[in-house]
């Protein structure tokens, strides 16, 4: 064999030894661009680049979310024992998920490789743990403030009602603390120590909330069928409904109305429904918010589209009592669905 022939072959055992035992490449880059220690990850899989993507960020977030939620609610247990009523653990839950459950900010595809072995993609996304941790610090700090500066102000406030809603503002912050809390766990990052321990908040707005109920005293002839379907609404909410003006500690008052309209199309009636609501704190006479809530319905029957439409208008109205009053669980801006 000819020498330079027998260089070339050992070149190439070389190439061929090398490659075995080298891991594949987008392993070893992963690993030196974005260290455990520094990123938390996850991969997804998908046919197309596209989709691997999408895969690999639902999937960090779904991740995130999981380990957030399980913190946050033993967080929140703690505050009260063992002893969290159904309705508030329930709160709480639907809580945390309305503050989870998004894309993670700050989260993006670090890198995306073919999959040989699938005829697929890979991708890896990845949330830099220092950055994100540095913009929840500053968000933990301004809800602290909040916090501090609710608790402060709830001493100056009378009216059964309007206490508990102040509780309940103070319990929602106390919630998104929680939630900023945990994030920063997650992350493997320090705590910054809470200023005061807020425990007997959840003592004082767990016993008020026994002692509250609305009074629901409209007007208008829709105002019967507006009536049931806003109080089932406000029980399922957690709120008790007087059958008395003199037991409640609120009053819903207001007018309900139905108007039809001509949008012409011959073959469906158009429905509108309108209701102007104030609530008011029984115990003080003072309005704590007013409602100006409309909802267009359509139907081939006209009876079956303004039911549909008292109902979203109830619908509607309830929800924004909700967030008047502050109630856990409830985001401001997120609509609903009605239902028929």
């Amino acid at each position: 064999m000819k020498p330079i022939s027998c260089m070339a072959m050992a070149l190439m055992l070389l190439v061929v030894a090398g490659c075995a035992a080298s891991p594949p490449a987008e392993q070893t880059t992963a690993e030196n661009l974005f260290p455990p220690e520094r990123f938390l990850s996850a991969k997804g899989f998908g046919a197309s680049e596209a989709e691997a993507q999408r895969a690999a960020m639902a999937e960090l977030a779904a991740i995130f979310e999981s380990r957030v939620y399980a913190r946050t609610l033993q967080q929140a247990t703690s505050w009260t024992g063992e002893g969290l009523s159904e309705q508030f653990d329930k709160e709480v839950e639907q809580t945390v998920h309305i503050q989870t459950d998004v894309q993670l900010e700050g989260a993006r595809i670090g890198q995306v490789w073919r999959e040989e072995s699938t005829v697929g993609f890979q991708a890896l996304a990845v949330l830099d743990r220092r950055q994100a941790a540095s913009r929840w610090r500053r968000e933990l700090d301004t809800v602290r403030t909040t916090i501090a500066g609710q608790v402060e102000a709830l001493e100056t406030i009378r009216g059964r009602l309007s206490r508990l809603a102040a509780l309940n503002r103070i319990t929602s912050a106390m919630v998104h603390e929680a939630v900023l809390e945990s994030r920063l766990s997650v992350l493997g990052q320090p705590v910054p120590t809470a200023s005061q321990e807020l425990s007997d908040v959840i003592a004082q707005r767990e016993q008020l909330a026994h002692r509250v109920a609305l009074f629901v005293r409209l007007e208008g002839n829709p105002a019967p069928p507006f009536t049931r379907r806003f109080t089932a609404q406000l029980t399922a909410d957690g709120y008790m409904i007087a059958t008395r003006q003199d037991e409640a500690a609120g009053l819903v008052t207001g007018t309900i109305s139905v108007q039809a309209l001509d949008l012409g199309n011959p073959d469906v009636h158009f429905i509108r429904a309108m209701a102007d609501i104030q609530l008011v704190d029984a115990d003080t006479g003072n309005q704590i918010a007013a409602f100006d809530e409309t909802v267009r319905k359509g139907h081939v029957d006209e009876e079956e589209a303004a039911r549909r439409a008292v109902n979203g208008v109830a619908q509607q109205v309830a929800q924004q009592l909700a967030r008047a009053m502050g109630t856990l669980g409830v985001a401001a801006g997120q609509a609903q669905p009605s239902g028929p």
